[in-house]
């Protein structure tokens, strides 16, 4: 994990911290196997609308685009990459 030494503002830092609380707690229910399957169900939809938005977040804190996600160290509210 590299920390970019960029960093979220203390609100965004507490709303992508209740975003993956929910995340969290979301069941794992799939309304078909391909559901299942491609998506992970509930839980990996939340997971993954997580990701996007941090990614996004990221961006806007002007990262450049990158192949997969930006994440975020809830402690600290800084960027890291994978």
């Amino acid at each position: 994990m590299e920390r970019l030494n960029i960093f979220a503002t203390k609100e965004e830092t507490e709303r992508m911290k209740k975003a993956l609380i929910t995340a969290r707690n979301t069941p794992v229910i799939a309304f078909s196997s391909s559901h299942a399957l491609n998506e992970g169900g509930l839980a990996g939809q939340a997971h993954k609308r997580v990701a996007e938005d941090c990614h996004a977040l990221a961006l806007a804190h002007g990262l450049p685009e990158i192949e997969g996600f930006y994440g975020l160290d809830c402690e600290t509210g800084e960027f890291v990459k994978a």
